[in-house]
This record gives structure tokens, C-alpha cells and sequence, in this order.
């Protein structure tokens, strides 16, 4: 049986290995390192962003409402977006800077959970100002599409790093 023949019936072969098919050989890896700097940049970036919108909503509010709000709902889950935004921007820069020696274990386990509970109080955050408040102002949509988006990529993202770590 000569290797072509091996690809097509992906069985065993010369010494025993079972070889991999063409796309699996051909998909490019990266190291597990570079890997997770990768992923920290994307988890980094997905903080800034919803720290950006959060900001934005607690100071122009009118850009996110059409009534005025009364109560401090509004600004009590805005600062908690803003506080694990922030800690999940310095949760990421850590691992971004922190040497590949260290990037291992349990730190990056920590690095995960913490990244888990900002995505929680994303999703959170999203369910009260769509049910709860109700916003419904001009960038509302643009910031609804931008956390649902982002929480899909930062959602595949932990699950690969769950899976190579």
C-alpha cells in the first residue's frame, strides 16, 4: 500500500502511526505560547470595548434612552460593567506580558475563570439594559451586535483554550 492509498483509507501504515488527512495536515498550528498571547489580545480588546460602550452609557445617556431614567439601576450595572471590564483589561495584559515559562497551569486557569466571570457580567449587564431599563436610544442596536459578537468569538476562543490547555 503505498501513501496515497494510506490518505484515503486513513488506516494504519509502514510503523504503525495513524496518519492525519490532507486538511488536518495542511491546517497551520500555532504554539500553545503564542497561542495564548493571541487569545489574550482578543479578550483584551473585547474589555476595552465594552469599557468604551459602558462609559459611554454612564455619560451620554441620552445616546442609549429615549426618557429619562430615574433610579440607580442604570448606573449600578454600568459600574459593574466598568469595574470587570477593567479587570478583565489587566487580567489579560498580565497574561500578554507575563514570560511564556509562567503561562502554565494554574495561572492560566485563573486567567480563564476570571475572563468566565467577565463574559457572565457581560450577558448580565446586556439582559438589564435590554429587559430591565429597557434602552432602546440610536447606538443601542451598534452596542447590542458588538457585545453579541464578541461574545461569541471570546465563547469559542475559551473553549479552544480550554481544549489545547
Amino acid at each position: 500500500m503505498n501513501g496515497s492509498q494510506c490518505l484515503e483509507k486513513e488506516t494504519k501504515c509502514g510503523n504503525g502511526s495513524v496518519l492525519m488527512s490532507n486538511q488536518s495536515r495542511t491546517m497551520p498550528t500555532l504554539e500553545l505560547k503564542v497561542y495564548i498571547r493571541v487569545v489574550a489580545v482578543v479578550f483584551a480588546l473585547s474589555s476595552v470595548t465594552a469599557f468604551a460602550l459602558a462609559s459611554l452609557r454612564l455619560l451620554n445617556w441620552n445616546l442609549f434612552y429615549l426618557e429619562h431614567l430615574d433610579g440607580g439601576v442604570h448606573y449600578f450595572i454600568t459600574g459593574l460593567m466598568l469595574c470587570n471590564s477593567a479587570i478583565g483589561f489587566i487580567n489579560s495584559c498580565v497574561v500578554i506580558n507575563r514570560s511564556a515559562a509562567r503561562n502554565t497551569g494554574r495561572n492560566i486557569t485563573t486567567w480563564l475563570l476570571l475572563e468566565s466571570l467577565f463574559e457572565a457580567t457581560r450577558v448580565v449587564y446586556v439582559f438589564v439594559c435590554e429587559v430591565v431599563i429597557k434602552s432602546r436610544g440610536p447606538l443601542h442596536i451598534y452596542e447590542l451586535l458588538i457585545s453579541v459578537v464578541q461574545y461569541l468569538l471570546n465563547s469559542f476562543l475559551y473553549c479552544q483554550m480550554i481544549l489545547r490547555h
